[in-house]
């Protein structure tokens, strides 16, 4: 009889992101190699009290300490990645750090989120390999929502609504960070439906959606909740 292999998710799935300022908006980063959730272990502080049992020294726990964090990357000067946390770990040298979220989501797995800044930025100079970068951040603590998300800003769409092209969904603007999935929906004359698979963040645009308006529903998700908000729609498509 054949040997029986279980079924496990690899790491091609893992998505990480920062996002900056209010909203937030969000930049995915490219490259990753090796990943791990930070942690933030509280101290053991020793005490002791005139009144302990039997005089004894006692520990209790104390604050958390501000976590240490290294994300390997592969070295790639002209991605937005590279731009990104050059600019937060160049704001930290000199002496403006800038607070950011840092979300991880594994492999079929649920989002977490800390907030944190860049400490250092170094790239190794490889010279028979490929030439990786470690992105060193302090970790604060984790977000935890305190409600579900809230749509301020409506979706919108950036493209031209033409047979071939692509068209992006802007998500707008949330409040308390969540995450977003996507359904593109046309109007064949009875109202807005899916399109069959169109659940990305772009669509390319089908020959079978010619004379039609397109528009895009966007989710957002936390671990408070859900809300979705819909985008204007375009024009109808052409050929």
């Amino acid at each position: 009889m054949p040997e029986q292999f279980s079924l496990v998710d690899i790491g091609y799935g893992t998505k990480i992101r920062i996002g900056r300022g209010a909203g937030p908006d969000w930049t995915d980063i490219m490259g990753g190699e090796k990943a791990s959730v930070p942690s933030q272990p509280p101290d053991d502080v020793d005490v002791t009290h005139f009144n302990s049992p039997g005089g004894t020294k006692e520990t209790m726990p104390g604050m958390k300490a501000v976590a240490d964090y290294g994300l390997e990357l592969q070295y790639w000067p002209t991605s937005p990645t590279h731009a990104l946390l050059q600019e937060l770990a160049d704001l930290t040298s000199a002496g403006t750090r800038e607070l950011v979220l840092l979300e991880i989501t594994p492999s079929g797995g649920t989002a977490v989120t800390y907030q944190c800044y860049v400490n250092e930025y170094v790239p190794s100079m490889s010279v028979a390999e490929k030439q990786m970068v470690t992105a060193s951040f302090k970790v604060m603590g984790r977000v935890i929502a305190a409600a579900a998300p809230t749509n301020t800003l409506l979706p919108s769409i950036s493209g031209i609504a033409q047979v071939g092209q692509t068209l992006t969904a802007m998500v707008g603007a949330w409040t308390e960070a969540p995450t977003f999935t996507y359904q593109w929906q046309e109007d064949t004359g009875g109202g807005f439906i899916n399109i069959a698979a169109e659940t990305g963040a772009t669509m390319v645009v089908v020959g079978g959606s010619t004379g039609f308006p397109v528009h895009v529903v966007v989710t957002g998700t936390n671990t408070e909740g859900t809300a979705t908000a819909t985008s204007g729609p375009t024009a109808n498509v052409v050929a």
